[in-house]
């Protein structure tokens, strides 16, 4: 007998969600959809509205409201979501949510934590926010917004002259620009132009995730393995981006390729355009993806071929297509997991592409120390020929390319102001559970009790206040204030496959007195230094990511602060050289920008604070 009220079938873990695959063109042409399958939110709210992402469906040209989709609905249950379609606004809203769940909780995954944005923020989706071709995220708004347009008259590609195309409806398109609100989420002053590399990092994260996110429906990758000879490189819409939105706009191709153009460092050396420059990066990791996965198959053809390797005209068998798709999903999420955990070893403000080869090889040298499948020296090398490594080190080798421990050896946990890390530990480990309805429910109102913002709580104080007694250890100027732009914990899965948990605390300090004066009611480009700390859960700091400007005080009692602090004058020498290196280089970056910059002659506001997505994004649809 049943007790009333309660049900014998419990809440089921996932939901799957149709799409198109990887936009209308495509599902067109060769009939196929793709099945998203996210985690099933309970308490969804038509919208939809989950406990991340909100869908707002409003056309504010049109000034136009769209009735918003319910995915708890029966009888779309039923049938995993509403039939993709054109023409019907709800399923545009069903796609951009899924799709948005999907990156976010591959994001979880590879980085080793829950996601959550400040507090009670979701991010805002706007399937139809204007008509244009363009889609960006808008930071100031907390939203994506995605535009609609008219198909070219001349060179439509696939499509009918003049035909009304949605960029929401494009699954790359959606992937790119979640994973711009991702990062700025998680590297917030990522939004300051100051240097070539900080946009062009941001498009090229966003276009790996984008086509990093194909290989996370192996039924397509198969398809595409199948129908190119067991050739990846001839399976060109795997590596291809928003092909439908390229063609649409007359451009005649997809709006970019991972693997058009051939290794050569000239492309990177001369690129300025953030996307051109991003695209450097992004083709350098699939150069790396194609040779791991031809290596991976080398066996299977053998053993398919009698040890020749040369595949006969004709149909591959299935068996052979079924080991090759397994080994091109593994290797895409061997790669992708590399570049996504390196996010938690770049720097706070100012990152560079080198600064990226070295997170990327410091964070997996951390789990895999072996390197047996040589995974890390293809990557450096595919870089290498792209023209992109750091221009501090001594080698390409690991050893070389790992980020600095402390000069001196710093400890969260013990000596002055030190921490009690356990809470930190304890919340990050609660919200791994899935099942701890007290915390995610505590989390999710924004009350939790160590939040990751660093803006308020006992422990963001305790951790700058720590932060503020070592400054100058940390390259940060002990006469300003250190704040905490965030701290989390991280487990990451090692080669054992055991959890590594790490502790992440971000520092940041503004230098107002490093700014150009500029007139009454305008703002000055603001400077900021930075510095990551990497450290074991017992406090023991492990590597210093350090962004220095230079000090402001006066030399003459350096030393006895130095000494205070348990640091060096020495070492508050080196910060300050490294921090006027870099001051130099900000203001030629600011100067040159200043200089290119078309509309200089038209606002008094500087070029570098103009530069944002939306202005980014426009440009590539300046074609018909």
């Amino acid at each position: 007998m049943v007790e009333p009220g309660l049900s014998l079938v419990p809440t089921p873990a996932r939901r799957v969600l149709r799409a198109f695959a990887f936009d209308p063109m495509s599902t067109r042409l060769n009939g196929r959809l793709l099945s998203v399958n996210i985690r099933f939110e309970p308490n969804l709210a038509p919208g939809p509205v989950g406990d991340l992402v909100q869908v707002v469906d409003y056309d504010a040209y049109r000034d136009t409201w769209f009735r918003p989709v319910d995915l708890n609905d029966p009888f779309i249950l039923a049938q995993q979501g509403l039939k993709p379609s054109e023409s019907d606004p709800r399923s545009h809203q069903q796609i951009v949510y899924a799709v948005a769940m999907s990156v976010i909780e591959r994001f979880e995954r590879f980085g080793g934590r829950r996601f959550r944005w400040l507090g009670k923020d979701r991010l805002a989706l706007v399937p139809h926010a204007f008509e244009g071709r363009n889609a960006f995220f808008d930071p100031d708004r907390g939203a994506v917004l995605f535009g609609y347009y008219r198909a070219s008259a001349k060179e439509p590609g696939a499509n009918l002259p003049g035909q009304l195309m949605f960029t929401c409806l494009s699954v790359d398109i959606i992937a790119h620009e979640v994973t711009h609100a991702i990062v700025h989420r998680i590297r917030g002053r990522y939004r300051d132009a100051t240097n070539a590399d900080v946009y062009a990092w941001h498009e090229a994260f966003a276009d790996l995730v984008a086509l990093f996110h194909h290989f996370l429906f192996p039924e397509v990758v198969e398809f595409m393995i199948a129908n190119s000879e067991g050739e990846m490189i001839k399976a060109t819409a795997l590596f291809e981006l928003a092909r439908e939105f390229g063609e649409s706009t007359g451009r005649g191709e997809a709006l970019r390729s991972a693997i058009r153009t051939a290794p050569s460092p000239d492309a990177y050396l001369n690129a300025t355009e953030p996307h051109e420059r991003g695209a450097c990066f992004v083709a350098a990791v699939f150069d790396a993806y194609l040779e791991v996965y031809k290596a991976s198959i080398a066996p299977l053809r053998r053993l398919a071929t009698g040890g020749s390797g040369v595949l006969p005209p004709g149909a591959l068998p299935p068996d052979l297509v079924k080991l090759a798709t397994r080994e091109a999903v593994i290797n895409a999420d061997r790669l992708l997991g590399m570049v996504v955990r390196a996010f938690d070893f770049l720097p706070v403000v100012d990152v560079r592409f080198g600064d990226v080869v070295r997170a990327i090889v410091t964070a997996d040298r951390a789990l895999f120390p072996d390197d047996t499948l040589r995974l890390r020296a293809t990557l450096v090398e595919a870089l290498r020929r792209r023209g992109i490594h750091p221009g501090e080190v001594t080698s390409l080798a690991d050893e070389a390319l790992l980020w600095e421990p402390p000069e001196t050896p710093l400890n969260l946990s013990a000596g002055q102001a030190s921490v009690d890390l356990s809470p930190l530990i304890l919340e990050a480990t609660r919200f791994l559970d899935l099942t701890d309805e007290e915390a995610l429910h505590m989390q999710s109102l924004g009350t939790a009790p160590e939040r990751e913002d660093g803006e308020n709580g006992p422990m963001a104080a305790a951790l700058e206040q720590w932060g503020q007694h070592h400054a100058l250890s940390l390259g940060l100027d002990p006469d300003l204030p250190v704040r905490i732009a965030g701290q989390h914990v991280a487990y990451l899965q090692a080669a054992d496959g055991q959890p590594r948990p790490f502790v992440v605390v971000q520092y940041l300090q503004h230098h107002p007195e490093l700014e150009e004066p500029v007139g009454e009611g305008e703002r000055p480009v603001q400077l900021y230094s930075g510095t990551t700390v990497i450290a074991k859960v017992n406090g023991e700091v492990e590597y210093l990511i350090a962004k220095p400007l230079p000090m402001s005080g006066d030399f003459s009692t350096l030393a006895a602060k130095a000494a205070q602090a348990g640091a060096t004058e020495q070492l508050a020498q080196y910060w300050h050289g490294l921090g006027g290196l870099r001051r130099d280089r900000l203001q030629e970056w600011f100067e040159d920008a200043e200089a290119a910059d078309a509309m200089a002659a038209w606002t008094n506001e500087p070029a570098v604070q103009r530069m944002t997505f939306a202005q980014f994004h426009a440009n590539l649809a300046e074609v018909d």
